[in-house]
């Protein structure tokens, strides 16, 4: 592990530690319906809409800059108020938030983002760098969401790799058992299209297919983590409709591609605790995660 913070020899990134930002926004029915739309919920017919828990991740993107100002990957370039990190592959790694209330179409939003903590690390995957954010979401004038987002950036892909990974979709396996219920999903180019848009999310990984198998070294595009976890939220919110969520949290263990069958599970652990996760092809868990209910 690299304990003097320094990258590149010279720049110190733990002198982003601390930095915020401070964006303004109004919550979106329209944005809020169009989520719906993707994950195939009953729109809201009330004039107060109740925005999806998620939905605060429409509404700021990490992307949302000159087109001068993307990187090589389609991400906005680093330096700026993210750290320089001089490695190349970003990856949402997992998020821990808690739900405080909700928010509503045409609510003013308020996110204040704070660089929590940059750490390096070197495995067996070569050197990593974990850049921890904490978004603090305010409703009008209201704290309605507290969410600790952990980004990885890691080396780039051997020239062994590099242009030789495509391949089809993994097969389908049979439901996994032991769960209290399944819901199984087969998100496809459109779907991350959609998701991609919705959240103007421009990282090549989710699109550009020559990009993500050449460069990156991918066999496929990459399912979203948020789109994921999104996709997991909504399934445990179906199969428990009468519930309120007030904390969840996943983490990203290995990713996951268009086109493949993808497991979403849940089983109760407690009065209002849960386990659920997102199974690959062949049993692996890509996601797991946690939700917490109010009781």
């Amino acid at each position: 592990m690299s304990g003097d913070g320094m990258n590149n020899g010279s720049v110190d990134l733990q002198g982003w530690v601390g930095r915020q930002s401070v964006v303004e926004e109004i919550a979106s029915g329209e944005r809020a319906s169009r989520l719906d739309s993707l994950l195939e919920r009953e729109a809201s017919n009330s004039d107060a809409q109740t925005i999806f828990p998620l939905g605060h991740w429409l509404h700021f993107s990490e992307d949302d800059v000159p087109m001068s100002d993307l990187g090589a990957d389609g991400h906005a370039k680093l330096g700026g108020f993210m750290p320089p990190v001089d490695l190349p592959r970003r990856m949402w790694a997992g998020s821990d938030l808690e739900f405080h209330s909700p928010i509503t179409a045409g609510q003013t939003l308020t996110r204040t983002t704070t660089i929590e903590s940059i750490t390096e690390k070197t495995g067996g995957s070569g050197r990593l760098c974990f850049v921890i954010l904490r978004h603090e979401v305010v409703a009008d004038g209201t704290l309605a969401t507290t969410d600790r987002h952990t980004i990885v950036y890691r080396e780039a892909t051997t020239s062994g790799n590099v242009g030789s990974a495509a391949m089809p979709p993994r097969e389908d396996t049979p439901e996994p058992e032991g769960w209290d219920w399944v819901r199984s999903v087969r998100p496809n180019e459109v779907t991350l299209f959609r998701y991609s848009a919705l959240t103007f999310n421009s990282h090549r990984i989710h699109y550009d297919y020559p990009y993500v198998t050449e460069v990156e070294g991918y066999p496929g595009l990459v399912t979203h983590g948020p789109l994921t976890a999104t996709l997991l939220l909504d399934a445990f919110m179906k199969s428990h409709p009468e519930a309120t969520v007030a904390g969840y949290k996943f983490t990203a263990k290995s990713p996951l591609f268009a086109n493949e069958q993808i497991h979403l599970v849940g089983r109760s652990t407690g009065a209002n605790t849960h386990e659920i996760a997102a199974i690959a092809p062949g049993g692996k868990t890509a996601v797991a995660a946690t939700v917490t209910t109010a009781l």
